[in-house]
Order: C-alpha cells, then structure tokens, then sequence
C-alpha cells in the first residue's frame, strides 16, 4: 500500500460486497477494517471511504485507519487482505464492535480473498 492507495481487479462474480483489512503479523493488531465496499471498486485509499462503506473498531479503539507504526529502527509486516462477501455485513457491526469479532464475521461470510504481505520499516 502506497500513500495512493490499493488498487485491485477481477472481483468474482456473485460478490455482494468486499471488506478490507490491515493487521499487523508481528504484533498481532487490527489497524484497520473496512466494511460495505462496493464490488464496482478498483481500490482505495487510507483515511477514504467509498460511497456506502464505513470503518469498524479497531484494536486501537477507533472505527478509522491507523497506519503502520513499527518501534523506530524496527520492521514489521503488515497484512492487507480483501474479501469479497457473499451476503453484506449488518450494519451493527460498526464502531463497538469488537475488531476480532468483526473480523471473524468478515471471514465467514467470504467466499474468496486476495492477501499482501507488507513490510515496514520505521526509521
């Protein structure tokens, strides 16, 4: 991911929506969830919303992006992942929920994902 953004293609058919998450491997922290992306996207930005989509809680306690931030002189690695959903998630799951049990919903109602490992270093 790139300060312009994640771009992707070839959404399978039958995809109701699409969800995207970012975790950190190293720490195991979800920095970032996004639900109710429209199928038609081609990508996406941090800190922007599609028409239609919203940001759940994450393990910092916020419903928005927070990018990677290894300790200085250190890296980690960054797991960004895109699901494509069969049936949309429920509005319910928003700034309250909590990160894992949103991401365990993410994941059980995909029926396809597509994984990028990142590393970042923090000098």
């Amino acid at each position: 991911m790139t300060t312009r953004g994640l771009n992707f293609a070839n959404v399978p058919t039958g995809t109701r929506e699409l969800a995207l998450t970012m975790v950190d491997l190293d720490v195991h922290k979800i920095h970032w969830l996004q639900l109710g992306i429209p199928p038609s996207a081609h990508g996406i930005s941090a800190h922007h919303l599609l028409p239609g989509a919203r940001e759940a809680l994450n393990d910092f306690g916020e419903a928005t992006y927070d990018g990677p931030c290894p300790p200085h002189g250190s890296t980690h690695r960054y797991e960004l992942t895109l699901y494509a959903l069969h049936e949309p998630m429920p509005t319910s799951f928003d700034g309250s929920t909590p990160p894992a049990q949103t991401l365990q919903e993410i994941k059980r109602r995909a029926f396809a994902s597509a994984t990028l490992v990142a590393p970042y270093t923090r000098h």
